[in-house]
């Protein structure tokens, strides 16, 4: 990996480094073992001319993940530091496809892709979820007090159920006011994160929709607070990024 450097949006951390070729699993997992931080993930930037870098995303046991909104807002910073783009708006070619980015100092924004839901609820023992993608999938579950879950025995819990062969991300959430939010997540492939992009964005979506939450709200992460609303029915999220 060459240029690389431990980033964090909004507390998920990555460690970030220009794409030189292909990567296997192993050397992934190598690279995550040896890093001096802990890292939710691996991203390579592969700049492809003036207006558009591409991004290649790899969860810390090696796999690979359809969307990852936090680190495509590392990507934007990291594409702007090392003079891969000639502007401060400009595009990240993600897995799922083309992400519009703003880079305002330590500030990201993206233009997002829209989430997709469910309104047929998934019952768990006393609890309701509510499945939503957005390239990637998620289960939305609210609970009454997010900070004393047992998040982990919950992840547990629904992955012996059998409902998702494929895994899924878990989104557990309360509801604070009308403009936010406090949650956590368990990521497949990584366990439980300080924040996740995808899962605001499903979060925002859903709740804004089902007239629970207001137009340009918050969602807010142990590792700091996304800021999501739309606009002439675009989907933008900010926050936060920085170097560790």
């Amino acid at each position: 990996m060459a240029n690389f450097a431990f980033m964090s949006g909004t507390g998920n951390d990555f460690l970030v480094g220009t794409y030189e070729g292909p990567v296997s699993e192993i050397q992934i997992i190598a690279l995550v073992s040896d890093a001096e931080y802990e890292v939710d993930g691996v991203i390579f930037v592969e700049p492809i001319n003036e207006e558009i870098v591409k991004m290649y995303y790899f969860n810390n046991d090696g796999s690979s993940a359809e969307l990852c909104v936090n680190g495509v807002r590392c990507v934007a910073k990291y594409s702007i530091d090392n003079s891969f783009v000639d502007s401060n708006i400009f595009t990240v070619n993600a897995p799922v496809g083309d992400i519009k980015v703003v880079v305002d100092s330590d500030n990201v924004e993206i233009e997002a892709p829209i989430p997709m839901f469910d309104n047929n609820e998934i019952i768990l023992n006393e609890l309701v979820g509510i499945e939503s993608t957005v390239g990637n999938p998620h289960l939305m579950i609210e609970v009454k007090d997010v900070d004393n879950t047992d998040l982990e025995s919950l992840n547990n819990e629904i992955i012996e159920s059998d409902k998702f062969p494929n895994g899924v991300n878990i989104e557990i959430y309360e509801l604070i006011n009308s403009n936010y939010i406090k949650a956590r997540v368990y990521e497949r492939g990584v366990g439980e994160t300080d924040a996740c992009g995808s899962g605001a964005l499903c979060l925002f979506n859903y709740l804004n929709k089902t007239q629970k939450l207001d137009n340009n709200s918050f969602v807010m992460y142990p590792g700091g607070d996304l800021n999501l609303r739309f606009e002439n029915d675009k989907l933008f999220l900010s926050g936060e990024v920085i170097y560790l």
